[in-house]
């Protein structure tokens, strides 16, 4: 006699459910090509990243670049450098420790190129790096420092160079500029050069509107020797 099972689609479903179930090894086995993929791709998304900022904080540089050169030709003159930190314009002023620069170590880009629409936004005048790392009120200390001093300092007093009559080729902005050891703050630990794989390099704007990225630490050591005050 032949006998079927009573519920024979049910039977059939079953097994084509049995069959489709994942064991614990394979299970495993995808949990751990997945880990391995992540540990592969997170770092070269943070390296991705990283260059990505480099390489829009050149785009800032090159961008003052040609505000500097629009504004000395409208007025005969480079713009002072702002002395105090925060959103308000602060040509010749200052002060100590409280610099829109390196920590609250030095003079900054000036507000003015914004007011005047030689910069588009307030957002040239920082690294992008920087922007992500130090979000709210502190970025206001990490503007890009200006190698042009403010007029309470004698116009060139404090910077390495005088913007207005030297012709050689130096640097006029820099993302960083006094390293941590060497600024007002020597204790904030989380100051770090903003680029390079291992965080030691700066971009730099040269007088010829190049963008170099310099090892800011040693171009600081090599021209204040002994230690500076800074």
């Amino acid at each position: 006699m032949n006998r079927r099972a009573p519920f024979p689609q049910l039977a059939c479903a079953r097994r084509r459910g049995l069959s489709r179930a994942f064991t614990l090894i394979e299970l495993l086995i995808v949990v751990a090509i997945i880990s391995l993929l992540a540990a592969i791709a997170v770092p070269n998304l943070v390296l991705a990243k990283q260059r990505a900022n480099q390489a829009k904080c050149a785009t800032h540089l090159k961008a003052i670049a040609f505000a500097l050169y629009a504004y000395k030709s409208d007025l005969g003159k480079f713009p002072a450098a702002d002395g105090v930190a925060g959103v308000n314009e602060s040509m010749g002023q200052t002060s100590a420790g409280n610099g829109p620069a390196a920590n609250g170590s030095w003079d900054g880009v000036p507000r003015v190129l914004v007011r005047l629409r030689y910069l588009a936004s307030g957002d040239f005048l920082f690294c992008p790096a920087y922007r992500e790392r130090f979000p709210g009120d502190r970025l206001q200390r990490f503007r890009y420092a200006y190698n042009h001093s403010a007029f309470d300092t004698g116009g060139v007093s404090g910077a390495p160079n005088d913007v207005e009559r030297e012709t050689h080729d130096y640097w006029y902005a820099r993302c960083l500029w006094v390293p941590r050891e060497r600024s007002f703050r020597p204790t904030a630990m989380d100051v770090t050069y903003p680029h390079g794989d291992q965080n030691d390099r700066e971009n730099a704007l040269f007088t010829n509107s190049r963008v170099e990225l310099r090892d800011g630490r040693a171009d600081f050591a090599a021209l204040y020797q002994p230690a500076a005050s800074y």
